[in-house]
């Protein structure tokens, strides 16, 4: 019995994860850039289209189907037809309203299946693309749903723990975001090499993009960025890290990131007014670059920005997590501005000196026999 909760435990902290890095970069491929409002509707959406596989299951046996998606038993006196007709009408309606939601949010530039195509005719296809869309959503959460718990009981097993951490990228940046984080942890020892990645981490976003259609397929990369070393192997997502490793390596590793990514154009937060101030310290850093010893204690515009942006994240309604994020943003960026190196990277530094050994001063083989 305490081996099945611990399973159902991981199952259960695994199926968290799995919804959050599907949906997210889900709904913004499909609907692009949403409200915090919109966002929530369309993630419900979304969940709905995963949940398509039970709604099936309920057209054959309607009872435990219900049982299985609400908890809920239905009473002996409730015909079975009777929910079966409602499973029928889910099973239709849920791709419908996936394929109305895709057609709502698309641009109003966005090019037509055809040249023949009328507006019309345009839209209509749009509508019944959400068929395939949902096949697409489902079948990927199916080998998610699987296939993490799978490798998180093998890490178990093998000793070895792994960190989901928050980066959302586009097409454009996944490559580059992925090349500035191989590089960082290189340089901190860790000798990551490319590698390809196992099915279960391809297998999801190759689905979604085959069925997905021009959705997916101009948000997705084409090749996952997928790196391993002796002691950590690392996966980046659309929307998401994943590391596994050692436990001393992943704590490290994850460390690391976060003390670097802010300087791509990777985004640790999720609420649209969150990624608006992300995106303004993401400016400040790109300022700093330029010309980092002239700014460092001379800049006071950049200054001001910073205390302007501090302010407003004073006044910002999101949760902790995207809040928590921006400070330490913020006070990365203040350290920065005023001369001072980034936490992590000053360890290493301290950590390849030696110890014992006063900062500034150079190493004993460096200096004059005199």
């Amino acid at each position: 019995m305490a081996l099945l909760q611990a399973l159902l435990a991981l199952i259960s902290k695994s199926a968290g994860k799995i919804l959050n890095a599907l949906f997210g970069w889900a709904v913004r491929a499909l609907f692009g850039q949403t409200s915090a409002r919109e966002q929530t509707f369309l993630s419900v959406v979304v969940a709905a289209a995963v949940a398509w596989p039970i709604l099936l299951v309920g057209i054959a046996a309607p009872k435990i189907a219900a049982l299985l998606l609400a908890f809920v038993p239905i009473p002996h006196a409730v015909p079975a037809w009777a929910v079966r007709i409602v499973w029928v009408v889910l099973a239709l309606v849920i791709p419908f309203a996936v394929g109305i939601s895709v057609a709502a949010k698309a641009p109003r530039s966005a090019p037509k299946d055809s040249p023949k195509d009328s507006p019309k005719t345009s839209r209509v296809l749009t509508v019944l693309r959400g068929f395939p869309i949902t096949v697409g959503l489902a079948a990927a959460f199916i080998v998610m749903f699987v296939s993490v718990p799978v490798m998180r009981l093998a890490a178990l097993v093998r000793r070895r723990r792994s960190a989901d951490v928050p980066l959302i990228t586009d097409e454009s940046a996944y490559h580059q975001v992925a090349a500035t984080l191989c590089e960082v942890l290189n340089r901190h020892g860790f000798s990551l090499r490319p590698a390809s990645p196992g099915w279960w981490v391809a297998a999801p976003i190759r689905i979604l993009t085959w069925l997905g259609g021009d959705a997916f397929r101009s948000y997705v990369p084409t090749q996952l960025e997928h790196f391993v070393s002796r002691d950590l192997e690392l996966s980046l997502y659309p929307s998401g890290l994943l590391l596994r490793g050692k436990a001393k390596s992943v704590t490290w590793a994850h460390g690391l990131i976060a003390e670097s990514v802010v300087r791509t154009e990777g985004l640790q937060t999720v609420d649209p007014k969150a990624q608006a101030l992300e995106k303004r310290l993401r400016r400040v850093w790109k300022t700093y670059d330029t010309a980092p010893a002239q700014i460092v204690g001379s800049d006071e515009n950049l200054v001001k920005t910073l205390e302007q942006i501090s302010g407003e994240l004073g006044r910002l309604e999101v949760d902790f997590d995207d809040w928590q994020v921006l400070y330490r943003q913020i006070l990365q960026v203040g350290r920065a501005i005023h001369g001072q190196r980034q936490l992590m990277d000053l360890e290493a530094t301290r950590a390849q000196r030696g110890p014992g050994r006063p900062s500034g001063l150079p190493a004993p083989r460096a200096r004059a026999t005199g």
